[in-house]
C-alpha cells in the first residue's frame, strides 16, 4: 500500500484511478488509504456525501455500522479487480446492444425497401450532390441479391487510390453480389490500378468495355440511380418503375457478356500468344483443320484454345465470340 500512497502522491490519485473513479471521488480514495477509516461522527460532510457513494457504489468503500458508523476503504488490489470486471461487463452488454441494434436496422431496412414503392414515385430527379451521394450509399445498404455498376471516365474530381467503393461488410454477408463494368479510360487515370486493386478485394466482381454511354447503379430488379449530366453528380434520375428498370437491367447484363474480365492488378486480362494466333485465324473464316497445318498443331490443341477464349469472353458459340471480338477489338489491345 505505501508504494500504491508513494506513486499517488507523485501522479495523484485522479489520474492513477481515472476511468475508475472521479476526480473528487479518487482522492478521497488516497485521503482513506493515508488515514484510514473515517468516523462520520468527526466527519459529518461525509453523512450524505456523493464522494462516498461513488466510493461505496465502485466498491473501492464500505460502510461499517458496529459502533459507530464508520468509512472503511477496499483493498486496492481487489477494488481495481472489481472495477475492472465490472467495466468489462459494460463492454460487453455495450457489444450486445450494437449487435441486437444492427439486426434491427437490418429488419427496419428490409421493411423500408419492401414498402419504398408505396412512398416514392416511380421516376425522381435530384440535384443536390451531397443527397446524391447519401442516395447511393441508401441503394447499397438496401440491396438484398445484387448491386450493378457501370463506371466512365467522367469524374468531378479526378479519382485516387481512397475512391474505392468497398462493399459494407453487413451487406456482403447477406450474399449480395457486387459487379461493376469499367470504360477503358478509367484504366489509364491516376491510381486506376489502386482503385480497381482494392475494389477486387473487397468483394466487386470487374471488369471493362472500350467505352460506355453513362454511369448507371442497379439495385437487384427494383431501382436505377441514372445520371443527368456526365459524372452523375449534377443530377441524378431515381427510378422505381419495374418496366424500366427490368430494360435497365438486362441492357446490364447485355454489357456484362461482352466485357472482359480485370486481373488483380486492373489490367485486361489477355489471350495468350497461342490463343490470339488462333482466334486471327479462326475470325478470318479458317476451319480448325486449316489452322492446326498453318500453326503446326494439333486440331485438338486449336479447339482446345477456342474453348477457353469462349469461355474467356463469356459466350457459347463461335459466331458471338467473333462479332464481339471483332466489334470491340479485343485482339488489338494485346
Amino acid at each position: 500500500m505505501r508504494g500504491l500512497l508513494a506513486v499517488a502522491e507523485g501522479a495523484g490519485m485522479s489520474e492513477l484511478l481515472a476511468g475508475l473513479l472521479r476526480g473528487p471521488a479518487a482522492e478521497l480514495y488516497q485521503r482513506l488509504l493515508s488515514t484510514g477509516p473515517l468516523r462520520i461522527a468527526e466527519h459529518p460532510e461525509l453523512a450524505d456525501s456523493p464522494e462516498v457513494e461513488e466510493l461505496v457504489d465502485a466498491g473501492f468503500a464500505r460502510r461499517r455500522f458496529v459502533g459507530e458508523p464508520v468509512i472503511v476503504p477496499v483493498e486496492p488490489s481487489r477494488a481495481v479487480d472489481q472495477a475492472l470486471i465490472s467495466m468489462q461487463r459494460k463492454l460487453l452488454d455495450q457489444h450486445r446492444t450494437i449487435v441486437r441494434v444492427r439486426e434491427q436496422m437490418d429488419v427496419l431496412q428490409r421493411s423500408y425497401v419492401a414498402n419504398a414503392d408505396e412512398h416514392d414515385t416511380a421516376i425522381r430527379v435530384y440535384t443536390d450532390p451531397a443527397e446524391i451521394g447519401a442516395l447511393s450509399v441508401e441503394l447499397c445498404l438496401s440491396a438484398e441479391r445484387e448491386f450493378s455498376n457501370l463506371e466512365t471516365e467522367h469524374y468531378r474530381n479526378p479519382p485516387d487510390g481512397r475512391s474505392a467503393k468497398v462493399p459494407p461488410a453487413e451487406v456482403l454477408e447477406r450474399g449480395v453480389r457486387f459487379r461493376n463494368i469499367y470504360a477503358r479510360p478509367v484504366l489509364d487515370m491516376p491510381f486506376a490500378g489502386e482503385m480497381i486493386r482494392r475494389c477486387a478485394e473487397g468483394g466487386w466482381q470487374l471488369r471493362v468495355l472500350p467505352s460506355l454511354p453513362m454511369k448507371m447503379v442497379l439495385v437487384d430488379d427494383r431501382a436505377a440511380l441514372l445520371p443527368v449530366d456526365r459524372t452523375g453528380m449534377e443530377g441524378a434520375v431515381l427510378v422505381r418503375a419495374p418496366v424500366i428498370v427490368s430494360a435497365l437491367r438486362m441492357y446490364f447484363e447485355l454489357l456484362w457478356g461482352r466485357a472482359l474480365p480485370l486481373n488483380d492488378t486492373g489490367v485486361e486480362s489477355k489471350f495468350s500468344a497461342h490463343q490470339r494466333g488462333v482466334l486471327r485465324l479462326m475470325i478470318s473464316g479458317m476451319t480448325d483443320a486449316a489452322i492446326a497445318r498453318h500453326l503446326d498443331v494439333s486440331e485438338r490443341t486449336v479447339r482446345r484454345h477456342i474453348s477457353a477464349a469462349l469461355e474467356f469472353v463469356g459466350v457459347d458459340n463461335r459466331i458471338t465470340a467473333t462479332a464481339i471480338i471483332v466489334r470491340d477489338g479485343w485482339l488489338d489491345y494485346h
